[in-house]
């Protein structure tokens, strides 16, 4: 079970495990050994990545690499634990350092690339001794802070190819696109037969407000309270809604910008728009049509109801099951002709930070389920922004869902008429 949670295959079965990889890039005071793991399961053989180095008891200690520790170690007299590298602030300043100076690694099948930027180099070389923080896990990435300078993400769960996000940090870093974080460098493992295993990216640090899923989530839970008569609010419902929707407008610019720079002609191969022709949105069609009807199925096998109105609404949706697979059918045809560019590929709210009013794009991985190659696919952009609408449909939801947000009771009607409101000022 602990190795399952690990690798992030809580419901797959591991037959085996080993090490394919181990290479030394410490220096003289500390070893940090980038290690990957290959797991074999009944469906398929994944690489994982587990950075390795020892904590000494002798010293500074916190509790993460504590907890992370998976042998006892010793070396002479000395004592230590065997512990995920990561969560050592040993670990991202040689990370940083060995960004900065461009390093080279080489090993038995290869060569590992720690590959700055221009502007990346300077920075990257100003923060040999910041403060680390660790953010938040991931499902398949660990992610930390240098200073305010840096965000370090290394790739737990390694694949071949073109990684999507260095490559679009890379792409939007060179055409000038300011509001995602600049790409400072990645570390690429090469392979003697050259296929590139990305490792990890450094990207500009961005001071912000948190998520915008996250802050949105709580404006409006506020204007939801603030609605309660027993509330003193310290802002008005009205003033609330208007923060919302100008960070919303704000998110809607940036995705604007964002695909007018991807919608620009260009020598890149891997940038260079595309027209959509009828194959294309014919298999848009099939792929729209498969979740629809794993949808539909999902509601058949609906046993119970929370309210009779969500029922009621579920049966008037089957009724028009074939007349919304035939719009489905409709709607791709006309897409015949419209322009096919690289796109986010998993656009929602928890992928902006809202810094000052303005949003700022992260997280160019795409879909996370879908292959390296998959994620790389020109398509319409009109998915970005349907990834978008369908998230602030889910924070209303999320607010109508009394037991997730914790707010203050108020009338089912007050608040309704207030998601109503939400969503009229987003169609503006």
């Amino acid at each position: 079970i602990a190795k399952r949670r690990w690798f992030g295959l809580k419901d797959q079965a591991i037959k085996a495990t080993r090490i394919t990889n181990l290479i030394n890039i410490g220096d003289d005071a500390h070893e940090i050994l980038l290690t990957e793991i290959e797991v074999k399961t009944p469906g398929a053989t994944t690489r994982w990545l587990l950075p390795l180095a020892v904590l000494w008891e002798d010293e500074p200690s916190a509790a993460l690499p504590n907890r992370l520790a998976l042998a006892r170690v010793r070396r002479g007299r000395r004592l230590g634990l065997l512990t995920d590298a990561f969560a050592l602030p040993s670990f991202a300043r040689q990370f940083a350092t060995c960004l900065a100076a461009s390093k080279e690694f080489t090993y038995a099948d290869g060569v590992v690339r720690f590959n700055s930027t221009e502007t990346g180099r300077a920075q990257l070389e100003a923060i040999p001794d910041a403060d680390v923080n660790w953010l938040a896990a991931e499902q398949s990435n660990s992610s930390l802070t240098v200073g305010n300078a840096a965000m370090l993400k290394i790739y737990r769960r390694i694949s071949a190819g073109e990684h999507p996000e260095a490559e679009m940090g890379r792409y939007l870093t060179e055409q000038g696109f300011s509001h995602a974080p600049e790409l400072l460098g990645d570390v690429v493992r090469v392979a003697s037969d050259g296929t590139p295993y990305t490792l990890a990216i450094a990207l500009g640090f961005v001071r912000n407000e948190g998520d915008a899923w996250s802050w949105i989530l709580d404006h409006l839970t506020r204007a939801l309270d603030a609605l309660a008569p027993a509330e003193i609010a310290k802002g008005s419902e009205a003033d609330l809604l208007a923060d919302c929707e100008a960070v919303a407008g704000a998110i809607g610019r940036r995705l604007g910008e964002m695909h007018a720079v991807l919608a620009r002609e260009t020598s890149a191969p891997a940038f260079a728009p595309k027209v959509a022709a009828a194959a294309d949105t014919a298999n848009w069609a099939q792929k729209a049509e498969d979740r629809i009807q794993s949808a539909f199925e999902a509601i058949v096998r609906q046993q119970t109801w929370e309210r009779d109105q969500d029922r009621e609404r579920a049966q008037a949706l089957m009724g028009q099951r074939e007349s919304i697979v035939a719009a489905v059918r409709t709607l791709a045809r006309s897409g015949v002709g419209s322009v096919m560019t690289r796109i986010h590929g998993d656009f929602h709210l928890g992928q902006v930070l809202v810094a000052s009013g303005d949003a700022y794009i992260i997280d160019f991985e795409g879909e996370p389920a879908a292959s390296i190659a998959e994620r790389r696919v020109k398509i319409s952009p009109l998915r970005d922004v349907a990834g978008l609408l369908r998230s602030i449909d889910y924070a209303a939801a999320t607010l109508i869902d009394r037991k997730s947000v914790g707010a203050m009771p108020v009338d089912y009607a007050q608040r309704d008429q207030l998601v109503a409101r939400g969503h009229g000022s987003r169609g503006h």
